[in-house]
């Protein structure tokens, strides 16, 4: 089995110095020591969050703005087996990387997520999630981006993270989610593992929160788009399940009176993330940005990779 000295935790990070060091001490009080912590800064516009990383003893990797650059810049610097990703919003419980490892015991699991539980729910509440996934539609569901273990071999052979999506991006979303349908493609399994906790805090209301999932619906639209587009049937179902989802909320919420507009936002999102990436190119199940074809659509940051400095 795996130990802690296996494993690297990736805490990326932008802008939010204060946070993150609430979540540097929480990680600190809830990992065994022998645990590789990496910050991951996402290009932040001041070198406090650098100084946080410092001041907590961790490692520190500045890469670009973008959430999966920033944990393709983790997975280019860590050497440990096992990358376990978080975010700086994120305090996790106790036990949460020792109940991770066992399932890797197994050779045909290649990640493990966990339970992402809002700061504003109680940890006894009702919580029932499929344990384990086999089938590629099934990546939509097998867990958040905020609390995700890997094999770090299996993640470089994938070719790591879509860059053109998650945060930081005009696709702002999803990212999570397509790298467990592309591993779930690969004949591998995805392990849910409940007891394994981190409470969320949710920073965002108003505008910011209609934004939010607006962004995140253009993730699901390349998500779609890039399966509809190399296998049809898999794109279908996947586009099936988010619209209708994202759509029965909306008339549910309608109907009783609750709030409904961020799931209309979503809905759009996922509209204009299909509509972008139609003709993006891809190659090895990853869309090639339009800053490595040499081009900036009016749509897209300006996000320039570059080398990873240490």
């Amino acid at each position: 089995m795996p130990t802690p000295h296996d494993v690297t935790i990736a805490v990326c990070t932008r802008n939010r110095p204060a946070m993150l060091a609430d979540a540097l001490a929480a990680i600190a009080a809830q990992t065994p020591a022998e645990v590789q912590v990496l910050v991951v800064d996402s290009g932040s516009e001041t070198d406090e969050t650098r100084l946080v990383a410092e001041a907590a003893g961790v490692d520190y990797v500045r890469s670009v703005r973008g959430l999966s650059l920033a944990r393709n810049a983790a997975l280019a610097a860590s050497a440990r087996p096992i990358v376990v990703y978080t975010d700086d919003d994120c305090q996790p419980l106790e036990g949460w990387i020792e109940s991770l490892l066992p399932h890797f015991d197994d050779d045909t699991v290649s990640a493990v997520t966990g339970r992402m539980l809002d700061h504003t729910v109680a940890l006894d509440s009702p919580y029932v999630r499929p344990a384990r996934h086999t089938a590629p539609i099934d990546g939509i569901d097998a867990g958040h981006g905020a609390i995700m273990a890997f094999r770090r071999d299996v993640l470089l052979r994938l070719g790591g993270f879509d860059d053109a999506m998650g945060a930081g991006q005009f696709l702002a979303g999803a990212e999570d989610l397509d790298i467990f349908v592309r591993l779930l493609r690969f004949d591998t399994a995805i392990v849910h593992e409940a007891r394994c906790v981190i409470r969320h805090s949710n920073t965002r209301v108003g505008d910011e929160y209609l934004a939010l999932h607006r962004g995140y619906g253009r993730g699901l639209g390349a998500l779609a788009t890039k399966w509809l587009r190399r296998e049809p049937v898999l794109g279908a179902r996947i586009l099936w399940r988010l619209v209708g989802r994202a759509s029965t909320r909306v008339v549910r919420n309608r109907l009783r009176g609750k709030p409904w507009r961020h799931e209309a936002a979503l809905i759009r999102g996922i509209g204009e993330g299909m509509s972008v990436t139609w003709r993006l190119p891809v190659i090895a199940e990853r869309f090639v940005p339009p800053w490595q074809q040499g081009g900036l659509p009016a749509l897209f940051p300006p996000t320039p990779t570059r080398e990873v400095t240490t």
